[in-house]
Order: structure tokens, then sequence, then C-alpha cells
């Protein structure tokens, strides 16, 4: 039977992913990344992910159609608008995308542009015959224009919040991929807008534009699936630091809000933050019943309230049962301190079996499979026991690493050598 000290040693680092047209899927973290953003005429550094929706797996069976529909354009290198509500992570989930298909992002948020952000300014220069006038790029399309070699998704934000002067100007960067009447081969349009009933400032695409992005995609939202995905991550981020309880008991309640960016943002993160304060004290019942009212859904029924109360009673026990932001044995100073004095390369080692479904001993070139179901089977009792092995995996999870296969069936049916009979 192998063990990982055998051979934590030999891990590489490998791309994966589904046979799909260049998808380039990278296996450092996404999280925190920065990217390029116009926001008027001052350029900024923004994060790309908002971190409202869990990780994409390109080949799940619980993506919903409109992801699939997403996940097409991408493919095809297709120019795509997608409208939704608010907060469902629209933003994080075309950034995600775009680093998975190994492209980088531009952002142009349409609400706050000028003409000239997106058809330049005219600048005045010498010819021949006289003075003659030029348009000078906006800062993010010269980037474009001097990395030819790079592939780019240049992604319009807010774009029916556009004024129709702005839908214009937009004609050749949709149409012809053309900017200051420049051709443009190394990026497709990307575009994300809001439902009128959410914003008044929403109007309708002028029908060109319309028609370059049909099929428009409406995202799913507000679906028990998608509230799952959304909590599927929201688990992973706060099960450790809140206690799966705490996560499990907003789940239950999920119908008394509108979006899980808020559920992250302004409970969950809100109360991890009082926790690691000292704010608790002073918390009661009457309090966290105020500030969930205050997130909820407009006109809740009489019944729905009387949960937002329970609700706040459960968070209020929650919150004073288990007061301190920790998990397991010795409280959480000491059990971080054990993970971090378990040899890295074990830990590298847990990390690339539970995202490629096997580990790879680099003598012999023999791929042995991992699960869920058997991780424990490859692990060398003398460096990491039970408990923290269900740490060390607690903690990769919180940071989005996933398992590939939750059943040995599942990398036996993909051709790895059992580890335990090896």
């Amino acid at each position: 039977m192998k063990k990982l000290s055998d051979f934590a040693n030999n891990i590489i680092s490998e791309q994966r992913g589904r046979p799909r047209k260049n998808p380039q899927v990278q296996d450092d973290e996404f999280k925190g990344k920065k990217v390029d953003t116009f926001d008027g005429d001052k350029k900024t550094k923004e994060p790309v992910d908002d971190e409202a929706i869990d990780d994409i797996d390109l080949n799940s069976e619980e993506n919903t159609e409109s992801m699939e529909d997403l996940i097409d354009k991408f493919d095809a290198e297709e120019d795509f608008f997608i409208i939704g509500k608010a907060g469902w992570g629209k933003t994080s989930i075309i950034q995600k995308l775009a680093k998975k298909y190994n492209r980088e992002v531009k952002v142009v948020y349409l609400d706050k542009a000028a003409k000239e952000d997106l058809g330049g300014i005219p600048i005045p220069v010498k010819g021949k015959d006289g003075a003659e006038q030029e348009m000078a790029m906006p800062a993010w399309a010269v980037e474009m224009k001097k990395n030819p070699k790079t592939n780019y998704l240049l992604f319009f934000d807010e774009m029916n919040q556009a004024d129709p002067g702005i839908m214009n100007a937009l004609m050749p960067i949709v149409l012809e991929h053309k900017i200051c009447d420049i051709k443009f081969k190394n990026f497709f349009v990307g575009a994300a807008g809001n439902f009128e009933s959410e914003n008044d400032a929403v109007s309708e695409l002028s029908g060109p534009l319309k028609s370059r992005f049909k099929p428009l995609i409406v995202w799913e939202t507000g679906t028990a699936k998608s509230w799952k995905s959304s909590f599927n991550h929201l688990h992973k981020k706060w099960d450790n630091e809140l206690g799966k309880s705490f996560v499990k008991a907003i789940e239950e309640n999920v119908e008394l809000f509108d979006n899980p960016r808020e559920i992250d943002h302004k409970i969950l993160q809100f109360y991890f933050n009082i926790k690691k304060g000292e704010g608790l004290s002073r918390l009661n019942t009457n309090k966290i019943y105020r500030r969930l009212q205050g997130l909820a859904k407009e006109d809740l029924s009489r019944h729905q309230d009387a949960q937002m109360k329970q609700l706040a009673e459960t968070i209020y026990n929650e919150l004073k049962s288990n007061p301190s932001n920790n998990k397991g044995k010795g409280g959480g100073r000491s059990a971080k301190k054990d993970i971090n004095m378990v040899n890295p390369d074990i830990i590298a080692a847990i990390k690339e079996g539970m995202k490629k479904g096997y580990y790879l001993d680099r003598a012999s070139g023999t791929k042995y499979g991992v699960s869920r179901e058997n991780i424990n089977v490859i692990i060398d009792e003398e460096e990491v026991n039970a408990e923290m092995l269900e740490r060390i995996i607690n903690k990769l999870e919180a940071d989005g690493i996933e398992f590939k296969y939750e059943k040995n069936k599942q990398w036996k049916d993909a051709g790895y050598v059992d580890p335990d009979e090896d």
C-alpha cells in the first residue's frame, strides 16, 4: 500500500478539464486575483470575484441550463449577454470561466462610461496636407492592441443601463470587434445586465446589439438548484469559522432572502466579524432579528416574520454556544498550529489527490485513485492521524478545493490503481 509520505515529493501540477475548445484550466488559486477595469476616465483595480458562487465544474451534472448555455458560448468564443437578478454572482461566473479558458478580462462599466471611453478621444496630428485628427484609444484597448497574442474577454457590465449614445459607440466594438476603426482578433465580447424591475435606469438593448448576442442568457436564480449551488460554496467558506449548524440554519430559511451575496457579506461575514471582535457580549436576539429583517425580502407574511424571529433566536444560541471562531480539540489556535506542523508536502499531496482524483508516483508513473471514501487509506498515520486529516480536508474545502471523486467506483471507472492493493 502506498503512503503519502512515499510520493509527496513527486507531486506534479497539470491542467485538467473536459475536452472543450482550448479551455486552459489553471491549478493556481483564483481568489484575490486582480483585473483591469475602466471607470469613466479612471483606470482602477478591482477584485474579480465577489465569492457569491462556488468554483465552476465544466463537467458537473448539477450545472443549470443557463450555466451550460454560457459554457457553450465560451467554447464557441461567441459574444454573449447575461440578464439576471443582482447578487447571484453573474460577474463572478464570468471571471471564473474566463480564468478556466485562459482569457484575461477587461471590464468596462457602461453605467459610468462616456462615449469617449469606448470610441476614443480625437487628437490633432500634422499630416502632409495640413492638420488632421485621429482617435486616441482608451487605455484598456491600447493594452489589448499591444498584446495581440493574449486572448481577452472584453466584458461590458451594466450594459442595459447605458444611454443611447453609449449604445451607438458600442456598435463597432460588438458587431465588428473594431475599436477606433482598428480590427481586433484577440477578444470576444461578454456583457451583463439586470432586470428592469430591479432598476429604473435599465433600458432595452438596441436591435442590432440584441441580435448579436442571441440567444440571450436569462440567468437562473431563486431556484432550489441555484440556492444549493450557492450554499455548497457558503458551507465550504464558513462552516469552519461559524459552524455547519449556523450556516445550515440560514440555508433552511433561504425563502426569506433575495440573494446569496447578501447572505454571505451581510449575515455570515458580519457575524464572523462580531465573533472575532468585541461585539458578541452586546448581541441579543432582538438585535439579530432587526438586522435580518432589514435584509429580508419585502412584504413578508406573518408566518415568514415568525420564521425570521425564530432564525434570529437560532443564530443567537449558536453564537453564544460556540463563541470562539475555531474548531476541533484545543481551540482554533492550537488546531491551526497543529496543521501548520504537518509536512507541507503531505498537505500538498492531499490537495492534489482531492482535485485530480489520483496521486502520481513519478518514479513508476502509476496513478493511484483517490476519493473521499478512501483518502484515509493513503495517509501515513504516523504523520497525519484521522482527526488531523479531517482538519486538513476541512481547511482545503474552505479554500475552494473539492474532491473530484466522492466514491472509489468513480476513480476505478477512470482506470486508476487501487492504493490499498498495490
